[in-house]
């Protein structure tokens, strides 16, 4: 008996489920369930990001089905980063050395907190000179908010202007602070022992280390504006975002701010609580103090009410509207670049769904 020739056939996949496998033949990263909801996706502590594949003119009409389907993207066209300093910007590489070699309008990803995050601060200056290795000084200061900060195991006294203090060091690679207010003068501060990368600044904490030598420096405020399309994305009338951070150090922190004072998210003065800006505040109950821990953070909204929650509390809802002059979208500040507003901090993840997701969804995606 003769053996009849077999033909094998091989089924055809399909074009839209092979543009979503990667060459190893697994789907891409943002097809995970955990993701289907979303239309743009910024995973800062991943280093991976993901936008819709609907082009930007064609945003505001394309049905919330065509903007979750995506496609791997850069950072860059997610979120538009500017900053004029470049080197009096300071991070922690993922070894743990402190580095000063940005370029302007290069983001500062940051491991201070152990893992990869975008650092954002506002603009800040260091009064104090030689501040790698400073001696005593004395500088003119004003009747508001200072904060003093150096690494080491020495100490500094504070006399004149502000009888604050002493600060004193806690470890050769512990950074200290203290916080304080002088009368307006002189205000002279005597160094003692190990007192390295110490820092004078105008300001309500201690923010990242700006190194000077015989001068002062200043840091100018850095700018996360989200790209058009994430923009494009939260002007429709029905959307869902997204935000895990770590420590918001000032009070009412923007956490995604847009034109004017107002903000998608925003910590209420207290930081205990996040709200949403618009017809009225929506405020969620007090969780964890944000300046101290990692947080979540969801705003939803479309044409019947809006939500907003934060990890630890329950979603609050009410028939109001978001900020309707959404133009320009932030991320950790507002358009009007309120200095006593703007979001320090670190960011590790930003999430932006086509539709105001259920109550459970936003439970879902605020878990940390």
């Amino acid at each position: 008996m003769v053996a009849q020739p077999v033909t094998l056939t091989r089924r055809r996949r399909d074009p839209l489920d092979l543009a979503r496998l990667t060459p190893a033949g697994k789907r891409a990263w943002f097809e995970a369930p955990a993701y289907a909801d979303f239309a743009a996706i910024a995973d800062f502590s991943a280093d991976r990001y993901a936008i819709t594949t609907v082009p930007l003119a064609g945003i505001a009409g394309a049905s919330a089905a065509a903007l979750r389907v995506k496609r791997a993207a850069s950072f860059a066209e997610l979120i538009a980063f500017t900053c004029s300093s470049g080197p009096a910007r300071s991070y922690l590489d993922a070894q743990g050395v402190m580095r000063a070699d940005l370029a302007a309008d290069q983001p500062r990803f940051d491991w201070t907190n152990g893992r990869r995050q975008l650092a954002l601060n506002g603009a800040s200056a260091n009064l104090l000179l030689n501040s790698a290795a400073p001696a005593s000084q004395s500088l003119a200061v004003t009747a508001q908010s200072y904060a003093l900060s150096f690494t080491g195991t020495g100490s500094i006294a504070l006399s004149g202007a502000s009888s604050a203090g002493p600060l004193a060091g806690a470890g050769a690679a512990s950074r200290v602070s203290l916080v304080f207010t002088p009368a307006a003068g002189t205000l002279t501060l005597t160094m003692s022992g190990d007192v390295r990368l110490a820092q004078l600044e105008a300001n309500s904490f201690a923010s990242p280390y700006i190194a000077t030598v015989g001068a002062a420096v200043s840091r100018a405020a850095e700018t996360a504006e989200l790209s058009p399309v994430l923009e494009a994305l939260l002007q429709r009338s029905a959307a869902t975002l997204a935000v895990r951070g770590q420590r918001l150090e000032r009070n009412a922190a923007r956490i995604v701010g847009v034109n004017g004072t107002s903000s998608l998210l925003r910590a209420q003065s207290n930081r205990l609580s996040v709200l949403m800006d618009g017809s009225a505040q929506l405020a969620t109950a007090a969780g964890a103090d944000l300046r101290m821990s990692s947080y979540a953070a969801a705003c939803a909204f479309d044409g019947t009410g809006r939500s907003v929650a934060r990890n630890g509390v329950a979603v609050v809802t009410d028939t109001g509207s978001p900020p309707s002059s959404r133009g320009s979208v932030y991320l950790g500040r507002d358009a009007a670049n309120t200095a006593t507003a703007y979001g320090d901090g670190w960011y590790e993840y930003l999430g932006i769904a086509p539709t105001r997701l259920s109550e459970g969804k936003i439970q879902e995606i605020i878990l940390y």
